[in-house]
């Protein structure tokens, strides 16, 4: 049975998109100065640069929410067709069967309860 892993502290894909972000932000920093500093293109990069780390930052981080719950269906949806099979084996005996019924439902009920 699949078990909900709790949020970590230190996570890696978040820590990934805000350096991509806070990369992003520099970058158009960097743009910016090279242009006219009395034109409105180099204050428009400068002010522009940390709405585009945070937009970058939150983007990244939804895709990776994103990419976990996935997995975390697709092991559910496996686990699901495992305990299926094993139900459906001529040679399990009934209360084995039984035990995997259990165990179907709570799969099944995890589905329900974390929207996979």
């Amino acid at each position: 049975m699949l078990a909900v892993q709790p949020r970590r502290v230190f996570n890696a894909d978040q820590l990934s998109a805000s350096f991509g972000g806070a990369g992003g932000g520099i970058g158009l920093v960097a743009v910016g100065s090279h242009m006219d500093p009395k034109g409105v293109w180099s204050d428009v990069f400068l002010y522009l640069a940390p709405v585009v780390a945070i937009a970058f930052t939150v983007v990244m981080s939804w895709i990776f929410a994103k990419l976990e719950q996935r997995e975390i269906r697709n092991q559910n949806e496996k686990a699901i067709s495992t305990v299926q099979s094993e139900i459906n084996d001529p040679d399990t005996s009934p209360e084995r069967k039984e035990e995997l019924r259990a165990m179907l439902k709570a799969l099944r009920d995890e589905r329900i309860a974390y929207r996979l």
